[in-house]
């Protein structure tokens, strides 16, 4: 995948994915913006009680099937080159949707 650059700011973008079905909170996609490449998905982990980010390893179609088993290929696995900056802002997206987790939970 590459670097989104120091200036994480202007290179990640974050969409509200539609809610799943059964779910009650969205699914975020970070992206670099700059060369429309998916980088993860921002998701509640209910046994944490908190939003994780999960960096993408490979695309689903990368994914074989022999014998009934799902496998993926040494080859197909990339790496995502973060900087600090990039880091620091995921961060900052995910304080801003738990504070608004707690918020919706003094309301209820």
């Amino acid at each position: 995948m590459g670097s989104v650059g120091s200036g994480a700011h202007n290179y990640l973008r974050f969409e509200k994915l539609p809610l799943e079905k059964g779910k009650k909170l969205h699914k975020y996609k970070v992206t670099n913006h700059p060369l429309f490449q998916d980088i993860g998905i921002i998701r509640w982990r209910g046994g944490w009680r908190q939003y994780v980010f999960t960096a993408l390893t490979h695309y689903s179609s990368a994914v074989v099937v022999i014998d009934g088993k799902r496998y993926l290929r040494v080859e197909d696995i990339f790496e995502i080159d973060m900087s600090k900056g990039c880091h620091q802002k995921i961060d900052e997206f995910i304080d801003k949707l738990m504070e608004d987790w707690r918020k919706s939970l003094k309301k209820s």
